[in-house]
């Protein structure tokens, strides 16, 4: 800490693990130096912090809490956004941590650079460290997820049925958002065996998971529902989209509009 990056910026998308990586950081440097002074707060929270400051007149004390760190953690700095008297301070305790030799890790939805209404200063500071873009989890490191998660579920709920492979495969492949949905989604697995003591099978599995999923059979567009309809009426696509009024077109053309 404070000797390599410094600052350490990590940034990537939401659900992909920055906090808990932070976390992480903070829990080993507090395992290798107990007595380190070590601090983690959402970047609303210190904006609050500030603002109290303010009220109560109470700045040495903010100072005392702050400008003494060894190791300070802030997610979502992009909450100070458009803040100026945020900033301004935020500015004084960066360089008093650093002058200090302590350590710096910021977290953001986005790079340093494309971070909107906070002052250049900061950002170039920002840059100065080590710049970490957290990407989404690729396909062998979501499987390795879903296996340590479906791994830990089993443990602790050892009676209950377990999720096969063909299920964890599953929810592998089709989530690939974040980390966040992939453990939601074998939670809701879970949920349904432990409540239906059975485990679904891969229909049921898509259907607990659907809002989840972005799977084909889905999708509901126009085309489709006017090729169904006029399947169903035995009559041409061209014909329901014709001017004509005949009598026998106009239910298929009521029914696809109403669908």
């Amino acid at each position: 800490p404070g000797e390599t990056y410094n600052p350490l910026f990590i940034y990537g998308g939401v659900g992909l693990g920055k906090t808990h990586l932070m976390h992480a950081i903070g829990n080993h440097v507090k395992i290798l130096k107990p007595d380190s002074k070590i601090k983690y707060l959402h970047a609303e929270r210190y904006v609050h912090a500030v603002v109290k400051a303010y009220e109560n007149k109470s700045f040495d004390s903010f100072k005392k809490t702050f400008h003494n760190l060894d190791l300070l953690l802030i997610d979502d700095i992009q909450f100070i956004s458009g803040k100026e008297a945020m900033q301004e301070e935020f500015f004084h305790t960066f360089n008093a941590l650093l002058d200090k030799g302590s350590q710096i890790i910021v977290s953001a939805d986005r790079a340093p650079n494309k971070l909107s209404r906070i002052q250049d200063r900061i950002k170039s500071r920002f840059s100065g460290g080590l710049v970490v873009d957290i990407q989404k989890p690729d396909l062998e490191l979501r499987k390795k997820i879903v296996e340590k998660k479906t791994e830990e579920l089993n443990n602790l709920y050892a009676d209950q049925l377990k999720i096969p492979k063909e299920i964890q495969d599953f929810i592998s492949t089709e989530i690939t958002a974040s980390v966040r949905e992939l453990v939601g989604a074998i939670n809701r697995v879970v949920s349904f065996s432990r409540i239906y003591n059975k485990v679904p099978n891969l229909s049921e599995t898509k259907v607990v998971l659907k809002d989840l999923l972005n799977l084909a059979e889905n999708k509901v567009t126009i085309d489709l529902i006017q090729t169904i309809v006029c399947k169903f009426f035995k009559i041409s696509k061209n014909e329901m989209l014709s001017s004509r009024r005949s009598r026998y077109l106009v239910r298929p053309r009521q029914t696809a509009i109403y669908l």
